[in-house]
């Protein structure tokens, strides 16, 4: 297969992934890495750099209007985006230390946990249920002492939104979590901030989705430099991989107020578990479990 060919083809999947994950309400990072680590032969390194680079290039472009429109809390992207940096870096590092030093293993490992983390994520999109202005009932003396909340515009109902958070002792050690998760299998974090905000936090979903965009081009951007010194980053895969990434996800924004996202959320669902199951088997398979 020519270079054109190959490029062509990556391109093309990961457009219709780009269009699919932003109709279903999810990045096209979580899509895209695990597609390409349960269904190629390529390698997981590259996955990983690729899938980040993704999430990246996705988020950026709305984080900057979210940021214009006042919409991003600054003072939570601040609280949490440090911690999920510094965690992404070492998720990236120990992603890179488990392939390169211990081979096949490493390699297999590396499937079966990002099976077992996809299952995961696939039940979070199941069940999670947004709240547009959840209520808070109390706000923990931590959170009050920080200050976090920061009234925005909300140009649909043409009124400022005051708004309560709470529970930012329990963001900041999730946040590491999601961060090491993310750096190490290249997944972004979409899936996992925004809940983290809006049901734990109790952020507003608005407040709360474009916080994470911001916090995700500002995390990803320092997760992806650990690949980029061991070049993992590979042109040829990267560029027509995030170029289709982007196109899909302006076509599916077009397609998403005339198709049932309810319907492409749950084919999502079914392609995340299913793929889960596949990277389990063949990681187990590589172990000589099954």
């Amino acid at each position: 297969m020519n270079h054109f060919l190959f490029s062509l083809i990556v391109f093309l999947i990961c457009t219709a992934i780009g269009c699919v994950a932003i109709i279903a309400g999810t990045g096209g990072g979580v899509l895209f890495t695990t597609l390409f680590l349960g269904f190629t032969s390529i390698h997981p390194d590259i996955i990983r750099a690729t899938g980040l680079l993704a999430a990246l290039s996705g988020t950026r472009m709305g984080a900057r209007r979210f940021l214009r429109k006042g919409i991003a809390n600054i003072r939570l992207v601040i609280l949490l985006g440090f911690g999920y940096s510094l965690f992404a870096v070492l998720g990236a590092i120990v992603g890179l230390e488990i392939t390169q030093k211990f081979g096949s293993i490493g390699v297999a490992f590396i499937k079966a946990a990002l099976g077992f983390v996809v299952i995961i994520v696939g039940v979070i999109y199941l069940f999670a249920r947004g709240a547009n202005y959840p209520v808070v009932e109390k706000v923990d003396w931590f959170t009050e002492k920080l200050g976090l909340s920061v009234p925005y515009y909300e140009e649909s109902r043409k009124i400022v939104v005051n708004y309560k958070l709470t529970k930012s002792y329990i963001g900041l050690i999730l946040i590491c979590v999601v961060g090491f998760i993310s750096g190490t299998f290249g997944l972004g974090a979409g899936w996992a901030i925004t809940p983290l905000l809006n049901l734990v936090m109790m952020a507003p979903l608005k407040v709360a989705v474009a916080s994470s965009a911001v916090m995700i081009s500002i995390g990803d951007t320092a997760a992806v430099f650990p690949y980029l010194m061991s070049n993992s980053i590979i042109p040829l895969f990267a560029v027509p991989a995030v170029l289709g990434l982007m196109v899909g996800a302006e076509i599916g924004s077009r397609l998403a107020v005339r198709i049932r996202a309810r319907f492409i959320r749950y084919v999502l669902i079914v392609i995340m578990l299913g793929t889960g199951l596949e990277l389990i088997y063949k990681g187990f398979h590589l172990m000589g479990i099954v």
